[in-house]
């Protein structure tokens, strides 16, 4: 059977459930978009409004928590999906994952560093770092909605997704660098607080990853 054919012939309540994994996820990937905005506060200083985005991702981080146990429940007790139930629960944490990563990488609020420590920081485009981080979430979602269609368009979704949470990495690392450089002498708790801002921030795109991974392991058990 193929993947076309598998989803195709679901029935409401598994076809519900896939529905609201894409939702999921979603609801996610705007956790993180809201991690993009902290940061654009960030750099302005402008450390009312960080507060209120902060707020704003604990909400929706708690709103994706909840749907995610409410989604586990179902697939635990329902007679959904046979064969790929624990694929589906793994995918279903990844995504969890990328809600609950933009909330920890924001926390980055608690601690109020200098202001020239900050221009430092953001001398790297840290906002395009995000703004990948999050593009690679985006494909997962093309991933998830692609299993309706072909498999060659999961596969080069995949590819995509691979290839942009590479991107990711490569601006990172050099934001960490130009940090290490420490040319302003800032206290190395400064440093190192914000290059653990840039690396949880990063597990968005290695959660996104490794849920694309679950879609290429759905292909691989015979849905192909």
């Amino acid at each position: 059977m193929s993947i076309r054919n598998f989803f195709s012939f679901l029935g409401n309540g598994e076809q519900q459930i896939l529905d609201r994994v894409s939702k999921l996820l979603d609801n996610s990937i705007d956790t993180s978009r809201h991690l993009l905005a902290l940061a654009g506060y960030l750099k302005n200083y402008d450390y009312d409004a960080v507060n209120r985005e902060y707020a704003t991702i604990a909400d929706l981080e708690e709103q994706v928590a909840q749907e995610h146990r409410s989604l586990v429940r179902e697939l635990c007790t329902g007679s959904f999906f046979g064969g790929i139930r624990e694929d589906l629960l793994t995918l279903l944490e990844l995504i969890s994952n990328i809600s609950d990563t933009s909330k920890r990488a924001a926390r980055v609020h608690e601690r109020q560093v200098p202001k020239d420590v900050v221009d430092y920081l953001f001398k790297d485009d840290v906002e395009l770092f995000i703004s990948t981080c999050i593009s690679v979430a985006e494909l997962l979602l093309q991933g998830i909605e692609a299993l309706g269609k072909n498999k060659e368009e999961v596969l080069s979704i995949a590819e995509k997704v691979e290839a942009m949470e590479t991107k990711a990495d490569t601006m990172k690392y050099a934001i960490i660098q130009h940090l290490f450089k420490n040319e302003i002498n800032a206290k190395s708790l400064d440093i190192v607080m914000l290059k653990d801002f840039l690396e949880t921030a990063d597990d968005v795109a290695d959660n996104s990853e490794n849920g694309s991974d679950v879609l290429l392991i759905l292909v691989a058990k015979g849905y192909s």
